[in-house]
């Protein structure tokens, strides 16, 4: 792999579990954070489609948003204005993707106008 990543020990630190699509063995890291609310958040990244990060949001059984994006170099957990979440980096160094899972999740994703 050649982007950096949290270790799955931190995942679990903060509440997440694996998914089912967690799939060690084709390298799909796959974690999921179920909210009282009934929303589930899907993070999964991937060395496989080129450094792909893929997000799910789901609110009982429908379709929030699903985001996939490829050429991450960087993904960290970070802490904004009290809110935790995973901060991605993409090789452009033009996007601006932040996917907030505590208290609740949501997602930020920019990119400048070209």
């Amino acid at each position: 792999m050649n982007y950096e990543f949290p270790e799955e020990l931190e995942f679990f630190e903060r509440g997440f579990g694996y998914s089912s699509e967690y799939d060690h063995d084709e390298a799909q890291f796959s974690f999921l954070m179920d909210y009282d609310t009934g929303e589930r958040l899907i993070f999964a990244h991937s060395p496989f489609g080129n450094n792909s990060v893929n997000v799910k949001l789901f609110q009982s059984t429908e379709l929030v948003f699903h985001i996939y994006k490829e050429e991450v170099t960087n993904i960290t957990f970070q802490n904004w204005g009290g809110e935790l979440v995973l901060r991605v980096y993409f090789a452009n160094d033009l996007n601006n993707f932040l996917v907030y899972f505590n208290p609740k999740p949501r997602l930020k994703y920019c990119e400048p106008n070209m």
